[in-house]
């Protein structure tokens, strides 16, 4: 069978005389073309002496095409035709209605004859969700339950009150030695107790008084109004209102500020979800004012009820805007929900008030007992 190969047939015989070419690219840049021979051989480049292998002619005879699928016997052909005559195709059809009818009218002789069912082939009877053993065990969990929040409740309850008697107690004793900082944690101990109690006695409102009152004197800002006044026209001079506020909000946000002053309601022409109130306490420099204003204080109904008397009272600091049609007006804000009125002498004295002709302390007590019946620290 390999003889064969070498012997191409006739018709390649008359190719051969039909040059076949070629063409390459060397690797110096160079194309290299020539014609196939019937031996193989090495074409050399004449520039770089690079030799490259060029097959011979093909000497292989041509495939021959495949011969065609039988087609199917004329019997198949017939058969087909037959079966999908209309003549058969109706005779189906009739036969299949009739078993349809036939499967139909079984199927309702079952459902109107319903077969006798023996004992052994009763269902299963259905498991009841509570039964007297899961009630019973639902019961002892439930009352062991209350019992333990009980005892928790309880032991909770003790502990809040003992920390508020020792933490009073110890208030009150740093406050005799002038000791404002421990009386403050001792105080806030005591708040967080009566929280936990739920209690709204005179007493706990006088105890939570003192705790806001304490934390206002430890916590206030670090420096006074008119210092704020000249510290903002010379940051706004040099960096910008926008440096200001950012600086602003770090250093005196969150602090507490303590006032003596009348609280001025500030009249709008456009309608504001919240009410707002001017200290009379302007800082007036050469070129630069400061106004301070309260914004919906807790205790507004004091204010409605004696309108244009003298308020002691104090709050966090929430910010600092300008005017924008007046550069020259500045408006520290003050947080009305941390507002609290002052009720206690003592405390006020701590902050290095010294009375005088213009600030009588027989007035400042009668304020301060006002202020201390509004808020129901007085029976």
């Amino acid at each position: 069978m390999a003889d064969w190969l070498k012997i191409p047939s006739k018709s390649k015989r008359r190719e051969e005389d039909i040059p076949e070419p070629y063409e390459i690219v060397c690797v110096c840049g160079v194309s290299l073309s020539g014609y196939r021979r019937k031996a193989p051989y090495r074409h050399a480049c004449q520039q770089c002496t690079e030799s490259y292998f060029i097959l011979p002619r093909n000497t292989y005879p041509a495939p021959k095409a495949r011969k065609k699928k039988k087609q199917l016997p004329k019997q198949q052909q017939l058969s087909d035709f037959i079966m999908n005559s209309a003549l058969v195709s109706r005779f189906r059809e009739r036969y299949k209605q009739k078993q349809e009818a036939s499967n139909s009218a079984a199927a309702t002789t079952a459902a109107e004859t319903k077969p006798e069912i023996s004992p052994f082939e009763l269902p299963a009877p259905r498991t009841r969700l509570l039964t007297p053993f899961r009630a019973i065990l639902s019961g002892i969990i439930l009352i062991v339950g209350l019992t333990g929040y009980g005892i928790l409740h309880s032991r909770k309850m003790e502990q809040a009150s003992e920390t508020l008697k020792t933490a009073t107690q110890t208030g009150q004793e740093l406050l005799e030695q002038e000791d404002l900082i421990g009386a403050n944690a001792a105080y806030q101990k005591a708040f967080e107790a009566l929280t936990v109690l739920d209690r709204t006695d005179p007493a706990a409102n006088d105890i939570r008084q003192t705790s806001r009152e304490l934390l206002a004197i430890n916590t206030q800002a670090g420096s006074p109004l008119f210092e704020m006044a000249e510290e903002a026209v010379d940051q706004i001079k040099q960096s910008g209102l926008d440096s200001w506020k950012s600086l602003f909000d770090v250093r005196y946000a969150d602090t507490w500020m303590i006032f003596e002053a009348t609280l001025l309601p500030v009249e709008t022409q456009e309608k504001v979800p919240h009410s707002r109130y001017r200290l009379n306490l302007p800082v007036l420099l050469d070129e630069y004012t400061l106004y301070l204003d309260l914004i919906s204080p807790t205790f507004e109904k004091y204010l409605e009820a004696h309108p244009g008397q003298p308020v002691i009272f104090a709050a966090q600091i929430s910010g600092f805007n300008q005017n924008a049609s007046r550069p020259d007006t500045g408006i520290i804000e003050l947080d009305g929900e941390t507002a609290f009125l002052w009720s206690h002498l003592d405390l006020y004295k701590q902050l290095g008030i010294e009375f005088d002709e213009f600030q009588n302390r027989a007035q400042v007590e009668n304020r301060l007992n006002q202020q201390s019946r509004f808020l129901g620290l007085t029976e």
